[in-house]
């Protein structure tokens, strides 16, 4: 089922609404930038209410498989992408400033429609990975040309001691 394009999150969060349902991928336009193909969609569960102190809250999981570019090959691998989030819904800096560490500020204006997408779309972009890449076995490119990283060797050089010289010098006392 998709989601409502534009929402009223205070209105919702009066009334305890809880929305399932998917938005295309490609509406968010952040994510989309970063990837190889925008086709798909997110998966949503969003629930607008309030929170034992009388906080209008916004909590939601997203959930969708994207197409980035493997960081070896330059081939498109696709990543699962779930994402957990507590917003708290603030009408002032202040309120934003109170806002007990749990949640994250969302400003929004009393009476004024957000854009789902946008909202969706921040917090999306916070849980795709910067670098994607494909499982070596499933990677095109050989192997053995990609550098693994061995156990630490430690090298001993022997520098000779600037103070060695010293030690031949005899003190009279």
């Amino acid at each position: 089922m998709p989601l409502p394009l534009t929402v009223n999150p205070v209105k919702l969060a009066e009334q305890g609404i809880e929305l399932k349902g998917s938005i295309p991928l490609s509406k968010l336009q952040r994510v989309s930038e970063l990837l190889v193909s925008s086709e798909g969609d997110v998966d949503a569960e969003l629930v607008f209410g309030r929170d034992e102190q009388r906080l209008r809250i916004l909590t939601g999981k997203l959930s969708c498989d994207v197409s980035m570019a493997c960081q070896r090959c330059l081939e498109p691998v696709v990543k699962a992408i779930q994402s957990e989030f507590a917003l708290g819904l603030v009408l002032t800096d202040e309120q934003a400033r109170n806002l007990p560490k749990v949640y994250e500020p969302l400003m929004v204006d009393l009476d004024d429609n957000m854009e789902l997408s946008e909202i969706l779309d921040e917090e999306l972009l916070l849980s795709v990975p910067m670098f994607a890449y494909h499982e070596p076995e499933d990677c095109k490119i050989d192997a053995s040309y990609v550098e693994q990283p061995d156990e630490e060797v430690i090298v001993e050089e022997t520098k000779p001691n600037p103070f060695k010289v010293l030690s031949n010098i005899k003190f009279d006392k």
